[in-house]
């Protein structure tokens, strides 16, 4: 593990006279290329200390549902067994995050804990390391996320993509780093918690908002993420220069598990890079998404601390561009209501919706077509934002994400330049129904999406 992963907050000896190493496990849920457990293994050995891993279910996270529940749990259910079967003990608990993991920092002879990157993650781990240091326990914070570590990359908001890129690009072999497993000697406690509950009752337990269910396409875990990231590297992405196009379905599909942590982007870039020969223009286009359109949607939300705000998301130019046509006429105005009824005019954006809504994915194109009609069908640009994060939100496994949120802003010109100008748009980016049919067989997506069934609990 390279050193820049690791930040010490506070470097006091170890309390030895204390029960375990303890790593609060929140962003890495998975076994392989996680730096913060690597670094919990190694002091578990190295003090002869078992080793808890203590994860933390807070019913009140803001805009969790059942669908991004269980496909969490149902990857904390497979890790459970993993980090059993290398005498590690997995500890989960239910409560507000920041109560619930201090209570078991009286105990630790050291404590890990991995990186956040949004606002709300940042302060409950800022919250949990003031507590860390009032005992007097030696703390430190693990960055898993990223394959650059986030203030290793830039010390600043970027402004785009070929602000960033270069000084990815300068770096990232540095850091693709192997997580070394080194499993613990001392026998696990295995005191008793939530953790022996099966998904579903944790699901009862908490009291999971159940308006938008489990999706029927996406079954979450560490095993199932590894296995779609070698049939995408064997059956698709010499294809993946042309993932744009939806009738085709080339995308990876693997965001819902790189936003859980239950894959490492670490072993995608490495995985797709060992394909280079084989096929470079596709790879080269995955890797850039991968490393520089992710790392700066992490970037965004790290250093812009108003990204899901609709006054603070985005540039001056895109604000002055959307006052100046405040007032333009909008012919058509949809409601949620009528997205949700997939009762527009238009057979794209429904087609669209009717995915997002079913399965918790959209392709990537789409998501762009989809939220740029919502702000044509919109009163405002305020309502429009608002809408498209909502919505995002709830339905997407991948909803609340850096990447969702530097999406939205996107669609409101932050990491974009002006266009030709144009009514309700103003110089924003503007998308219409005739460049799909121009560009892509689109038919055949709404053909495919027609074909789509609800869960049986939807």
């Amino acid at each position: 593990m390279h050193k820049d992963r690791v930040t010490p907050h506070h470097t006091s000896p170890i309390r030895q006279d204390q029960t375990y190493i303890l790593y609060w496990m929140q962003a890495a849920q998975r076994l392989h290329e996680n730096y913060a457990l690597e670094a919990a293994m190694r002091a578990s050995v190295r003090h002869n200390k078992p080793l808890r891993v203590l994860f933390v279910l807070d019913p009140t996270f803001k805009e969790a549902n059942h669908r991004h529940y269980s496909f969490m749990l149902e990857g904390l259910s497979s890790l459970r067994d993993k980090l059993r079967a290398l005498n590690i003990e997995f500890y989960l608990d239910i409560g507000p995050f920041t109560d619930t993991v201090v209570k078991h920092l009286s105990r630790a002879v050291l404590f890990i804990f991995d990186k956040g990157y949004t606002r709300a993650l940042r302060a409950v781990r800022l919250a949990v390391v003031e507590a860390a240091i009032a005992e007097n326990l030696p703390t430190y914070e693990i960055e898993t996320e990223l394959i650059v570590p986030i203030e290793k990359a830039s010390q600043k908001c970027e402004y785009a993509a070929r602000t960033l890129r270069p000084k990815l690009l300068r770096q990232v072999e540095t850091y693709l780093d192997e997580a070394v497993l080194t499993p613990p000697l001392h026998a696990p406690l295995a005191e008793p918690s939530y953790a022996d509950m099966p998904v579903e009752a944790w699901l009862t337990h908490i009291e999971a908002d159940t308006s938008i269910r489990k999706s029927p396409y996406f079954t979450g875990g560490e095993d199932i993420a590894l296995a779609r990231l070698e049939t995408f590297i064997d059956e698709l992405l010499c294809h993946y220069d042309k993932s744009n196009d939806p009738s085709l379905n080339l995308t990876s599909q693997l965001s819902p598990y790189l936003h859980f942590g239950q894959l490492s982007a670490v072993r995608v870039y490495q995985r797709v890079s060992a394909a280079l020969d084989r096929c470079p223009v596709a790879v080269e286009g995955f890797l850039e998404q991968l490393l520089v359109r992710r790392e700066l949607a992490f970037n965004f939300v790290y250093y812009c601390n108003g990204y899901d705000r609709f006054d603070t998301m985005t540039d001056r130019w895109a604000y002055e561009t959307m006052h100046a046509h405040a007032d333009d006429h909008r012919p058509i105005l949809y409601t949620k209501d009528d997205y949700h009824r997939y009762d527009t005019h238009d057979p794209y954006f429904n087609a669209a919706m009717k995915e997002m809504v079913l399965t918790g994915y959209m392709h990537n194109y789409m998501r762009m077509y989809w939220g740029k009609k919502i702000i044509e069908w919109s009163p405002d640009m305020k309502t429009a934002y608002e809408t498209i994060l909502e919505l995002n939100n709830a339905y997407f496994i991948d909803g609340r994400d850096p990447n969702s949120y530097a999406g939205v802003a996107w669609l409101f010109g932050r990491h974009d330049r002006a266009w030709t100008r144009r009514d309700i748009f103003g110089s924003l980016r503007y998308m219409n129904a005739a460049g799909l049919k121009r560009k892509f067989d689109i038919e055949a997506y709404v053909e495919r999406m027609e074909r789509l069934q609800p869960s049986k609990k939807s």
